[in-house]
């Protein structure tokens, strides 16, 4: 098992990755949960959870009243 920090560069969101490198995962994509920027496209070669750690309150406007500017 590995586990790293991922942060988001369009709004600072920060995430905690854990890669369980003895399980075939699935493929596809994970994106920011605040933002919508594509974090990380997954091949399905190992199983990976992202989990959103740190929220920022610098967010960048994006149109949704959600976000604070």
């Amino acid at each position: 098992m590995r586990t790293s920090d991922v942060i988001c560069p369009t709004c600072s969101a920060g995430y905690r990755r854990i890669e369980l490198a003895t399980r075939p995962g699935n493929s596809g994509e994970f994106r920011c949960l605040l933002c919508d920027q594509v974090l990380e496209r997954f091949d399905g070669a190992h199983e990976v959870a992202i989990r959103l750690t740190v929220q920022s309150s610098g967010l960048k406007d994006h149109g949704d009243k959600r976000f604070s500017t």
